[in-house]
């Protein structure tokens, strides 16, 4: 599940702080109901699928565990070597299966083009000079930066109150504000977005937050960060570092703090200099296309989706460990999609539409591998029905999923009357428990439901070893996973039957609206 998402929705919102208002979005485009017909196929009977369903075990999710979230891969990172051994793992079992390659050229692979972005760190600073002399700090460990359009950026340093409104007092200038929160979770993103929005019209030159003794995430922002161009340079200052160039501006920074007033510091300024470097790539998604049996119905489709990214290799912890294994971010929600894809290849009748299964990459960079399969996608755009994402579902508690999204479409009816059939599964299928971590937009039934498909997201729900390198199969119910794929299946199979679309409630579609699909 991606974080770097909320830092291109931080972008795409300065974007617009800029730029004026824009036209409202249209609302997402119902897909084609399906065509009745008196001559359907025949459709795979319950013993069937339940028979299908059965090969989904707790032994084969963790043998498929153990290798996605194995050191081998090196934390599967957008791109690397370990991601494309995944990839061909995927589709080395999508060919077993028999399924239809559905990628570039006759393969199970679709390329997509990244510019992979990152600091030159030794060509990166940040500079506080006043009366009190020189202050320097060190990216990664005294700030992080969200990068404007110019390699360097020297201004007047102003002092804002919370809360303040700014005028020409701002204009121009490295505006400071004292940021609270000890980790960027939502409310601090919602700080921050407030922050923007209340600063840009003031034109500063920058916005510097310094940040909470207690704030440790500096480091991973920075990578981030890199992806990212803003309108105007953001950095994010440790409140040592802070004090520091407070100092040597003449200021005590507690005392200004306290004080809460806007002003600017007399003689004082800060330079930027900033200077990344950039390669380009193509990583891979892994499409496989399992035809459907009825006539009316196989020229549409369901799709299935898990990312098959992570985080890659990063700063030891204390236990030595740099390699982050994402084994329930998304090694368990790709293990799923085998394992369903595996369950439908096996039913002598298949379902009578056709299944695509999609494993993408760029996820964690910001759902970059499910938007180039939406604007590029294998079959006609208009002919997608559906998309059932998967995406964290290995762990916490042992008898609760939450499907994401229910209330937005006719999905959320069907998932309920699919649990309810399959009590064996003992599954309660549960509402967003999280609606402050703004889930909708974190994982790659996004892109789906941007342009209008009805999509429904399944987790288990964050923890404490999201984006750790603790995130270990050992910690993975696979009883859990095993149920969960099950679900999904049966799921899959109703909508399949189902000679009726799935559809849009109103509410999702201002939802979606709101976040600027259509």
């Amino acid at each position: 599940m991606g974080r770097s998402l909320l830092i291109s929705s931080i972008a795409a919102l300065a974007v617009a702080c800029t730029s004026g208002p824009r036209p409202a979005p249209a609302p997402p485009a119902r897909p084609p109901a399906a065509v009745t017909t008196t001559a359907r196929a025949a459709a795979p009977d319950a013993a069937a699928l339940d028979a299908a369903a059965a090969t989904i075990t707790p032994a084969d999710v963790h043998r498929r565990l153990a290798f996605l979230a194995s050191d081998e891969l090196r934390g599967r990172d957008t791109p690397s070597p370990g991601l494309e051994r995944a990839a061909e793992y995927i589709a080395g079992e999508f060919r077993t299966f028999g399924l239809r390659p559905a990628g570039d050229d006759g393969t199970f692979i679709q390329r997509w083009p990244y510019t992979a972005a990152r600091f030159a760190t030794e060509n990166v600073r940040l500079i506080g000079r006043g009366p009190g002399g020189t202050a320097r700090a060190e990216l990664g460990r005294d700030f992080f930066l969200l990068p404007g359009p110019n390699d360097s950026v020297s201004a007047p340093l102003v002092f804002a109150a919370a809360g303040a409104t700014l005028g020409p007092i701002a204009t121009g200038k490295v505006v400071a504000f004292d940021f609270p929160g000890a980790e960027p979770d939502m409310e601090w993103q919602r700080r921050l977005i407030g922050v923007i929005q209340g600063t840009m019209a003031a034109q500063p030159a920058a916005v510097m937050l310094v940040l909470d003794p207690d704030f440790d995430d500096i480091d991973a922002l920075v990578e981030q960060g890199a992806e990212q161009t803003f309108p105007l340079p953001i950095l994010g200052v440790s409140r040592q570092a802070g004090r520091e160039l407070f100092r040597v501006a003449g200021r005590d920074y507690d005392e200004l703090r306290e004080a809460g007033r806007t002003l600017e510091l007399d003689g004082a300024t800060a330079t930027i200099v900033s200077q990344r470097m950039t390669s380009q790539t193509q990583p891979p998604n892994v499409v496989a296309i399992l035809p459907g049996s009825d006539p009316a119905l196989r020229d549409t489709y369901v799709v299935f989706s898990a990312h098959i990214d992570h985080v890659g290799v990063g700063t030891p912890d204390a236990s030595g460990d740099s390699i982050f294994n994402g084994a329930d971010d998304d090694a368990s929600g790709t293990t799923a999609l085998i394992e369903v894809a595996q369950a439908f290849a096996a039913l002598t009748v298949g379902p009578a539409r056709s299944l695509i299964f999609l494993g993408v990459s760029g996820e964690e960079k910001g759902l970059l591998g499910s938007r180039h399969f939406t604007e590029n996608p294998s079959v006609p755009r208009d002919a997608i029905v559906a998309n059932i994402n998967l995406d964290m579902i290995g762990r916490n508690a042992p008898d609760t999923v939450v499907a994401i999204g229910q209330d937005y479409t006719s999905l959320g009816r069907v998932v309920q009357e699919v649990a309810t059939a399959h009590p064996e599964l003992g599954l309660t299928v549960a509402p967003d428990l999280w609606p402050e971590e703004n889930l909708f937009l974190r994982s790659d039934h996004f892109n789906f439901a941007r342009i209008g498909v009805p999509a429904i997201f399944f987790t288990t729900g964050l923890h404490d070893q999201y984006h750790k390198q603790s995130d270990e199969i050992e910690l993975i119910d696979t009883d859990k996973l095993s149920r969960v794929a099950r679900l999904v299946f049966y799921l899959g199979s109703a909508i399949a039957a189902k000679p009726d679309a799935p559809t849009w409630t109103e509410l999702g579609r201002r939802v979606i609206q709101s976040a600027g699909g259509g």
